[in-house]
């Protein structure tokens, strides 16, 4: 008996992954703006800490963005911040949940393991995925920012996720 998930990878290719990408790799408006905000705002260091972002430079996009704390012993993340699109597409509001209680399982899950590879890579990661999960389709373009109060130890990460029939902002 052929593997159910077989036909859903084969009907759904895996996300797309660019790290430090260049400005004409991003598709939507807003996360490419959301990108070179956080170049800015390093000011010489490798990561910008959450205290160099100003969320009025990025009103246009806050919507999509997500802010997630890493703890490192042991390691979790906890949404900080949950954009009303992220929370309308979930259907709840995350903000303040640890990743590992999400109750969407295969999402939760696909969270984890992009932020796990960010901290194993420590570079901006821009993905582009269109794939069912959870009962739900997800088709987005996001990037993936590390964040470090010292400028180097990643301590947070934002996210600009833009959804393919969502506002972008800019």
């Amino acid at each position: 008996m052929p593997d159910p998930l077989s036909k859903t990878a084969a009907a759904h290719p895996p996300a797309e992954l660019i790290w430090n990408p260049e400005p004409e790799d991003f598709r939507a408006a807003g996360s490419a703006a959301v990108y070179r905000y956080w170049l800015d705002q390093r000011h010489g260091r490798r990561f910008p800490g959450r205290a160099d972002i100003d969320p009025l430079a990025m009103r246009g996009a806050l919507g999509n963005i997500a802010l997630i704390e890493v703890q490192h012993d042991p390691q979790r993340f906890r949404i900080r911040l949950a954009g009303t699109y992220q929370a309308q597409r979930l259907g709840f509001d995350p903000t303040g949940m640890w990743l590992d209680e999400l109750p969407a399982p295969e999402y939760r899950q696909l969270l984890i393991d992009r932020l796990q590879a960010l901290l194993a890579r420590p570079e901006p990661l821009l993905v582009r995925n269109r794939q069912l999960m959870d009962d739900r389709w997800y088709d987005y373009e996001t990037i993936w920012l590390p964040m470090a109060s010292d400028g180097d130890s990643i301590d947070m990460v934002m996210a600009c996720q833009i959804f393919a029939d969502a506002p972008q902002g800019g």
